[in-house]
């Protein structure tokens, strides 16, 4: 007998005893062999930065660290008066200029990485500096949509979302005793989003008047789908833009969610045009020349921004609770 043949035979009988076990999971190939790994690299999904979008930007000088403007008020040339000949007290006119202030802020972040990183980056053939820049821009635009929405107290900074000396809606009870729009009819809504719309026009005099409304992510949904009436195949949302002599445009925005007083919900109006309401920002992301560290380069990335700021408060209007 050959000596293969005695090999297999003393092997099959260690099976049969129970000795020696083959594990099913046993293959020539490692599993890293078998692994098939995808090219794209999926990105956490974050929500749009629209502050931008809605705000505009007024220019200012890079350098400066403090702007203003100036408002000027006549006085008398509203008051009426008849004369008399030869009259001698004639209404007495006057104009008078306020100024106001402010200042921008640093805001800042920065990313490193160590030789090491630079000699994986090439053997990967990835570009560290391109996603760490694009990681750091990213997180100054964040900062940057969150002032936009509502400033920061600490630093006296407002947003669009809580400008002071605005108008303010108060949104009714409808029908069913509550004012949130999924407990009105379209009619009662109507009558809400006409009444935010006019607020300004009529605070103003005719004057000025808002031309734009950002509503919560879900009160625009209701009114974009909800039907003007049973038998229109028109939504409340087309049949007030087809209407309103004043907003030309709705839009949603989530940090319209949470905007309101204790956190309830805010709808907004207001004419986004740099005379009436605006946001300084005099340096854009700027990424500044690597420093050396020990073994690290670390890489600073700086911006300035200095806050909204609404020259005419009462084209801004807000309604909560809808």
């Amino acid at each position: 007998m050959s000596l293969c043949k005695t090999a297999q035979r003393y092997f099959d009988s260690l099976v049969r005893s129970g000795r020696f076990t083959r594990d099913a999971s046993e293959t020539i190939y490692l599993a890293r062999q078998l692994l098939e790994m995808e090219t794209t690299v999926y990105k956490e999904v974050y929500p749009a930065l629209r502050g931008r979008e809605f705000v505009p930007k007024s220019p200012m000088s890079l350098g400066a660290k403090y702007f203003g403007y100036q408002e000027e008020t006549i006085y008398g040339g509203g008051q009426r008066k008849i004369i008399a000949d030869m009259a001698t007290d004639l209404p007495m006119v006057n104009v008078s200029r306020t100024e106001t202030q402010g200042r921008v802020y640093p805001l800042g972040r920065s990313f490193a990485y160590s030789v090491f990183d630079l000699s994986h980056a090439a053997y990967a053939n990835e570009s560290l500096d391109t996603t760490l820049a694009s990681a750091a821009r990213f997180a100054i635009e964040q900062d940057i949509d969150a002032l936009l929405q509502v400033g920061d107290s600490q630093y006296n900074l407002l947003g669009l979302l809580n400008q002071t000396s605005t108008n303010t809606y108060v949104v009714p009870n409808g029908a069913l005793g509550s004012p949130l729009w999924t407990q009105k009819t379209s009619d009662e809504i109507l009558t809400d989003l006409n009444g935010i719309a006019k607020a300004a026009h009529i605070t103003t005099k005719s004057a000025d008047m808002s031309t734009k409304m950002l509503l919560p992510l879900d009160s625009y949904e209701l009114i974009s789908t909800k039907p003007r009436s049973s038998t229109s195949d028109t939504t409340v949302l087309e049949f007030f833009l087809g209407t309103s002599r004043f907003i030309k445009s709705v839009e949603p925005w989530y940090a319209c969610d949470t905007a309101g007083a204790l956190g309830v919900k805010r709808a907004v109006a207001y004419r986004p045009e740099v005379d009436a309401v605006f946001y300084k920002m005099p340096r854009e992301f700027q990424m500044l020349p690597a420093e050396a560290r020990g073994l690290r380069f670390v890489i600073d990335c700086i911006a300035e921004y200095g806050g909204v700021h609404a020259r005419k408060p009462k084209t801004i209007t807000y309604a909560d609770g809808i």
